[in-house]
């Protein structure tokens, strides 16, 4: 059945629709220019005709495949024919809807079946898992040939419960998981409770029940990070959802690692594989390649690393043109040696060892070409000068891949390349399907590459989950290749992922973390969290948790919380924080002897991170020693990149917010008299 206007009503109606025609299953609309087919797919049955003063008007709306409305008019019909034109669409409309809706009644119980199951999963559904019941949904429908947008024009009812997941809603999914967690929480209170020597707290719970593909637990300092570890690894095991070969836990240092074994194992009962990352990567090799790798005394043995570059140097020198570049570098003063020495003796110097391991590590790191090495100083200002430094390094560098080659050894940067190899060729099935990394800021892109090919790969193979804790605000370490943006990003980064905050705080009180948190917040590029407290909230008298001293009253203090603490029975624990191990003062054993009720300890700021005190004094907090005085540009820092941050001493910030927060009751910042740096006037400002 085709309906259309005669030719003058054509004409009137130029560029608007003039035709309707009815086919099988769907009505095609012409214009002057185009052709227009609706599907009865994509119609909800509804028809309006209008009748003017010379003809008719049938109106309708079409809907796309996303569900939006698109109305349809067309002009200029002879209004008898029209009314019998809408009965007639309207009862092909209606047969298509009944073959349709015993097409979906074939099917009904499988869809609602699948549905059911994804809904009533014994445990956290992933959105991977939705996506998987999506496409299980839509290709039942496919194999019927109905559209998901046609399903609720057949069976609303039908159509309302499925909606969800057709439509893969992952606002529908937290709420689902949210739900599980509730019930989970009331069966697992008892366990929950008792898992630790202190009750996990809510924002703890909830992590330890999370369990998307990629899961980041931002925690803050004292938050209980390791307890939601122990807690997350020992729950997975109870529950029944993993087996304990079936786990794995990174950790960045051995003692971390030990400790982290240890109270599983206590709690578990089982050993679980709890390693460094290099441990693990040793681990792998060896089982996968026969043998286990050898390291190098390059990588391990400092005074091996001495005698191996005072003699490379030495050879070295002796080649014309590599001595040329080292002359012309000492000429310009920048080695670390007597402007009036001799080059040839000193080889064994020690301040030059230095100064080529920090920039020859950054070099091995990269694992690259010199060409991709010199385009990345191509983007400096002072890339002259960097590629001098860079033609003295290389040689050195392909040296020192000589050496292991020859050697048929590997360093640490080598283990972990290799076994994201061996994990990217995914030639051997692993039981693995839960990784879990403490400290997670600190990742570097080798130590992530390694991570993406057990949880992130790119093939159809099944891959474990990523559950990662750490702390944005607490990055410091991208001198070793750390790069912050990789927590910041890491939803973007891995897709399917979830973030939980741990953001009670136990180990200090409001007064020092309320103006520890303003001082860390001045750097717009970072998570944004809001910490709480858990200590001193039922006072309203709080003490003064940070205080500013010059260097000449630090004894006095010392002698003075000495005498404070006269009755107390144990050792009171406080930590001296320098920027560096230079800061350490000599007078420290003095100290120790004359107060033996404070347990005295030194520690760079770096070495404090997971440490903490009853006291901390941070010492050296004069302008240019925290934060520390902005040098010239070095190879081994051009060659991670530009900072992108848009805060000046955005490291050093982060630095001094992890000294800040080792205390549990206070802290002093200790700098000469009228030397305070810019980092103590400004927290000034916060208490």
């Amino acid at each position: 059945m085709k309906l259309s206007a005669n030719r003058w009503a054509q004409w009137l109606v130029y560029g608007d629709h003039y035709s309707l025609q009815l086919e099988n299953d769907g009505l095609l609309l012409e214009s002057r220019h185009h052709r227009q087919y609706i599907p009865f797919s994509a119609w909800n049955g509804q028809l309006t005709i209008s009748r003017g003063l010379l003809w008719g008007t049938i109106s309708l709306t079409g809907f796309t495949e996303q569900g939006e409305a698109y109305p349809f008019d067309v002009f200029g019909l002879p209004w008898h024919r029209a009314k019998q034109a809408g009965k007639a669409i309207h009862a092909r409309y209606q047969a298509y809807v009944s073959r349709y809706q015993k097409r979906l009644a074939l099917i009904r119980p499988s869809l609602l079946a699948d549905y059911e199951t994804l809904v009533n999963a014994p445990g956290y559904v992933r959105v991977a898992q939705l996506r998987t019941a999506q496409q299980t949904l839509l290709n039942m429908l496919e194999s019927e040939g109905i559209p998901a947008a046609f399903l609720s024009r057949l069976d609303e009812m039908t159509a309302a419960t499925l909606m969800p997941v057709l439509q893969g809603d992952k606002s529908w999914l937290k709420t689902r998981n949210q739900q599980w967690q509730t019930a989970m929480l009331n069966q697992w209170q008892t366990w929950f409770d008792n898992v630790e020597s202190s009750p996990l707290n809510p924002a703890q719970r909830e992590a330890v029940l999370t369990d998307e593909s990629h899961t980041l637990v931002v925690a803050g300092p004292g938050s209980g990070k390791t307890s939601v570890l122990v807690a997350r690894a020992a729950y997975l095991i109870e529950s029944g959802q993993a087996k304990p070969e079936q786990l794995l836990l990174l950790a960045f240092g051995r003692d971390a690692a030990t400790e982290l074994k240890t109270r599983i194992k206590t709690k578990t009962g089982h050993e679980v594989n709890v390693t460094t990352f290099h441990g693990y990567a040793r681990q792998q090799l060896a089982e996968h390649q026969g043998q286990t790798p050898i390291i190098s005394p390059l990588a391990s043995d400092e005074t091996a690393k001495a005698a191996w570059l005072t003699q490379t140097l030495v050879e070295q020198w002796q080649q014309p043109t590599t001595r040329k570049a080292w002359d012309k570098l000492h000429q310009q003063q920048v080695l670390p040696i007597d402007d009036h020495a001799e080059l040839s003796a000193c080889a064994h110097e020690s301040r030059l060892h230095t100064w080529i391991w920090s920039r020859l590590s950054r070099v091995i790191q990269a694992n690259t070409t010199k060409r991709t090495l010199t385009d990345t100083l191509a983007d400096f200002d002072q890339q002259a000068a960097l590629k001098q430094d860079l033609a003295v390094i290389w040689p050195l560098y392909q040296a020192y891949k000589q050496t292991l080659k020859t050697d048929k050894a590997v360093d640490f940067d080598g283990l972990i390349t290799q076994a994201t190899k061996l994990f990217q060729q995914r030639k051997f099935s692993t039981p693995l399907q839960f990784v879990m990394v403490d400290e997670y800021q600190d990742i570097s892109p080798a130590r992530l590459a390694m991570l993406e090919a057990l949880c992130h790969g790119k093939t159809d193979a099944p891959r474990a989950s990523l559950y990662a804790v750490g702390d944005d605000w607490q990055a410091i370490y991208r001198f070793a290749g750390a790069d912050v943006s990789l927590t910041t990003d890491f939803a973007q980064r891995f897709g399917d992922s979830e973030i939980c905050w741990l953001t009670t705080c136990y180990r200090y009180s409001a007064a020092l973390g309320d103006a520890a948190q303003q001082f860390i917040c001045q750097n717009p590029k970072q998570l944004d969290k809001q910490l709480n407290y858990a200590r001193d909230k039922a006072s309203s008298r709080k003490p003064q948790a940070i205080k500013v001293i010059t260097d000449d009253k630090l004894e006095k203090t010392l002698a003075s919380l000495a005498k404070k603490h006269v009755k107390t029975d144990n050792p009171v624990s406080v930590m001296l924080i320098g920027r560096t191990h230079a800061r350490r003062p000599d007078e420290l054993e003095t100290w120790q002897k004359a107060y033996p009720l404070l347990s005295l300890r030194y520690t760079t700021a770096h070495a404090s991170k997971g440490q903490e005190a009853n006291y901390v004094f941070i010492l050296g907090m004069d302008e240019g020693v925290f934060p520390a005085k902005q040098r010239l540009l070095s190879l081994d820092e051009a060659l991670l990149g530009k900072n992108e941050e848009p805060i000046e001493h955005a490291e050093e910030r982060r630095l001094f917010y992890v000294a800040l927060t080792r205390t549990q009751k206070q802290v002093w910042l200790v700098h000469q008299k009228g030397q305070a740096s810019a980092f103590v006037e400004e927290l000034k400002g916060y208490f």
